[in-house]
C-alpha cells in the first residue's frame, strides 16, 4: 500500500472511532442545520480535526480542503476530507455513513479512502493500481446492460407538499 494511503487509512480509522463512540448515544449529539436537510454535528467537527491532525503529523506541508473547516495552506498536495459523509443518516441512527479522504497531487486525485465505521469496511484506491475493499481487489462486473445490473445511488431529499385526499 502506498505510504500516503497508509496515513489516510490511519486518519479515517481515527475519525471512525470518534463516530462509532458517538453513535452509541445519539441523543447526546448536538447538531445544527447548515441548509435545508444539510446537517452538521459536533461529531463532524471532532472527526475532521482528528483527520487533519493525523495528516499534518505525517505531512505538515500539505494543504487541506475539509468540509467543515474549509481550505488551508497551499501545496502541490491537497487532502480533501469529508469527515462524516452521511450526517443526516448518522443523526437518525441509520448506519449508512462513512469517512471520505482523498489526496490530489498537482490537481489529480492519486489516493482515496472510504471507511464505513459501522461495518468496519475499508475501501482504498491508488491511481493506476485499482480499488480494494478490505484488501480484496474490486472488479467491474461483466454485465453488459443496465437491466441486469445492480445500481446504487443516492437521491437528495425533497420535501413535497402534502396532498389532501
Amino acid at each position: 500500500m502506498h505510504p500516503m494511503l497508509n496515513i489516510a487509512v490511519r486518519a479515517a480509522r481515527r475519525a471512525g472511532n470518534i463516530i462509532t463512540r458517538a453513535s452509541r448515544n445519539l441523543d447526546a449529539v448536538a447538531f445544527k442545520e447548515k441548509a435545508a436537510n444539510d446537517f452538521v454535528t459536533e461529531v463532524d467537527h471532532e472527526a475532521e480535526q482528528a483527520v487533519i491532525r493525523t495528516l499534518h503529523e505525517a505531512y505538515p506541508g500539505h494543504s487541506i480542503l475539509a468540509e467543515e473547516s474549509g481550505a488551508s495552506g497551499t501545496s502541490e498536495y491537497q487532502w480533501i476530507i469529508d469527515p462524516l459523509d452521511g450526517t443526516t443518516n448518522f443523526i437518525h441512527g441509520f448506519p449508512q455513513y462513512c469517512v471520505a479522504i482523498a489526496l490530489k497531487h498537482r490537481g489529480i486525485v492519486t489516493q482515496a479512502v472510504i471507511y464505513d465505521p459501522s461495518r468496519n469496511d475499508l475501501f482504498t484506491a491508488t491511481r493506476g493500481r485499482g480499488a480494494f475493499l478490505n484488501d480484496q481487489r474490486m472488479r467491474v462486473s461483466k454485465r453488459i446492460n443496465l437491466k441486469s445490473s445492480l445500481l446504487g445511488t443516492g437521491f437528495p431529499f425533497r420535501q413535497h407538499e402534502h396532498l389532501d385526499v
